[in-house]
């Protein structure tokens, strides 16, 4: 039933269970913005580097990187406030008397409206965008102690985005049931669940918006996708809380149950950031997935220890980029790993998922938020196959000092990666894992058949391939990126991964997925468009001894093929 059906004394609880949740909506936008805005906060004259949408943290100029009218959003830089953040405490919400000296003023198409505070500090102010802010192009500008600093912002009507279990826009988003418990992948819904999605940006109300608002259904249209079909929406609209939406919707009955399953919002033709959760079958609390790591009973003994030890080893080549191995060994905390990748960016089968990040490259920018506590698993590993052996040395950073490996097995033109038989190894082992060697034979690779020449961002696409009995599932990856600044080179990147039952020989990417390609992206270096490819995926699974050991551990070794096609 929808949150609005109920007595007065209904609405008193629901308003209890929330003030808690709230504050916590509140310190997940802050935690987050704290840690993307790291510079030192100096006195100085304010200098905005960024603006966000609050849950999503969408790039610059991606599609759905604008602000909605009445959502909240992040200003990023430094010296845009105080040292020590200091947050709104008590309604009214300050606007135009700011707050601890930070003000933040809209101009859209001539109008000027002064934004809703929440918190500001000196690297990050928080506040909510006036529903009577005009769409369009504008300018923001931030007032601290006397001195000015401005950036452009574009305000949409709406532009629902998810709040994230990681802070950071991806991965496990905010959702509970009816009764404000978090689902997660050992709290899992189930087909025919209502649930409640947390976010902002479903659009503009009326009223004084520095006041707790009245909940009302926005009345917007807004859709929802769960594993890349339509749910029913029961409620989108405010919460009780200024800026602060909710969409009340059922999980579909025939839906194919999942620990990463997608939800996908569109709204007045903007799709948010596309986030994932955990869809058990009746009577399971646990979810399972039938590929990668997140099975059930690896779920059950991680809720049992407290904890998983989890190992993934990839050997790759994706859409005619170089071949690639890349391996972690690590131990995550069960409150980690549930708001986690799981080992993985794939999503569960019959879901498409997509990352909109922002970095010097793909690589670099395409990065779990949430990190294992890494084990040593020796000083190398050693990957025998078709191509010869090769030998990938611990990778350290400036966080990592063991139990992370990436490198390169061949740059192109040349290739490592052909159907055959593999193995990878690491010698004596380390200090945590034991020594291992594990093995997994790569079949004649799927070979996709009809990858188009343009994609339109407004119809579903349907792909299809042959060759895939061999192979369990189906990965199909689409990226597309764009340059946002030459000093520093910073790139902004849509990349989409669905997963797919290999022996369907067909799957379907929705619009709404779709509908987040820059049409000025490009798919290669010199190739604008997206870069569309399809693989078949073996798995081979395993464990290893140690102190603490290998609870689970995966080896994969695959070819994406495919092209790049046109975006319109």
């Amino acid at each position: 039933m929808s949150l609005l059906a109920g007595s007065l004394a209904d609405r008193h609880q629901r308003e209890n269970a929330l003030k808690n949740y709230r504050q916590e909506i509140v310190k997940l936008a802050r935690l987050a913005a704290l840690a993307f805005a790291c510079a030192t906060a100096l006195a100085a004259a304010p200098a905005i580097s960024g603006i966000y949408h609050a849950a999503a943290w969408i790039p610059p100029d991606l599609p759905n990187s604008g602000i909605a009218q009445g959502s909240i959003f992040t200003v990023t830089g430094t010296g845009l406030g105080p040292t020590t953040l200091q947050q709104a405490q008590s309604y009214p919400l300050p606007a135009t008397q700011g707050l601890a000296g930070t003000t933040l003023q809209a101009t859209v198409g001539g109008v000027t409206e002064t934004c809703i505070m929440i918190y500001t500090v000196a690297t990050q102010v928080a506040a909510i965008l006036p529903s009577a802010t005009p769409t369009g192009t504008g300018t923001l500008t931030l007032t601290y102690s006397g001195a000015k600093s401005s950036i452009a912002i574009q305000v949409l009507a709406a532009n629902f985005g998810t709040f994230t279990l990681n802070e950071a826009g991806t991965g496990p988003g905010v959702v509970t049931d009816t009764s404000y418990h978090p689902i997660t992948m050992i709290n899992a819904a189930h087909p025919g669940d209502n649930l409640v999605l947390w976010g902002t940006g479903l659009g503009a109300v009326t009223g004084d918006e520095t006041e707790p608002p009245t909940p009302v259904d926005l009345g917007t249209g807004v859709q929802v996708l769960v594993g890349n079909q339509p749910a029913t929406v029961l409620y989108g609209g405010r919460s009780s809380s200024p800026g602060l939406d909710q969409i009340n919707f059922v999980v579909p009955a025939g839906i194919n149950p999942g620990c990463k399953t997608s939800i996908v919002v569109l709204v007045k033709g903007v799709t948010g950031n596309v986030t994932t959760t955990s869809i058990a079958p009746a009577g399971q609390t646990t979810c399972g997935d039938t590929s990668g790591l997140l099975t059930a009973a690896n779920l059950q003994k991680a809720a049992a220890n407290g904890s998983l030890n989890m190992a993934g080893i990839e050997i790759d080549r994706i859409g005619g980029g170089d071949d690639a191995l890349v391996a972690y060994f690590g131990t995550f905390p069960l409150n980690s790993l549930i708001r986690s990748y799981g080992g993985s960016f794939l999503p569960s089968i019959g879901s498409c998922t997509t990352y909109e990040v922002g970095g010097s490259s793909l690589a670099a920018a395409l990065v779990d938020p949430i990190q294992p506590s890494y084990l040593d698993a020796g000083t190398d590993l050693v990957a025998s196959g078709p191509g010869g052996t090769k030998t990938v040395p611990v990778t350290t950073t400036s966080t990592i000092s063991k139990g992370y490996y990436a490198g390169y097995l061949a740059i192109q033109p040349s290739v490592y990666i052909a159907p055959g038989t593999y193995s990878v190894a690491n010698g004596s082992g380390g200090a945590n894992v034991g020594p291992f060697t594990w093995g997994l034979t790569l079949p004649a690779t799927v070979v996709p058949s009809n990858i188009p020449a343009i994609v339109n961002r407004a119809q579903n696409l349907t792909l299809n391939w042959t060759g895939g009995s061999p192979f369990s599932i189906v990965g199909i990856f689409a990226s597309s990126g764009l340059v946002v600044s030459e000093s520093p080179f910073r790139s902004s990147y849509v990349y989409i991964m669905c997963n797919a039952n290999a022996s369907a020989g067909t799957f379907t990417i929705p619009s709404a997925i779709l509908n987040l390609l820059p049409t000025n992206g490009y798919g290669t270096v010199t190739t604008q468009g997206v870069n569309i490819s399809i693989a078949g995926i073996p798995e081979s699974h395993y464990t290893v001894a140690g102190s603490p050991g290998i609870d689970t551990g995966i080896l994969t070794v695959y070819i994406a093929s495919g092209s790049v096609a046109a975006i319109q």
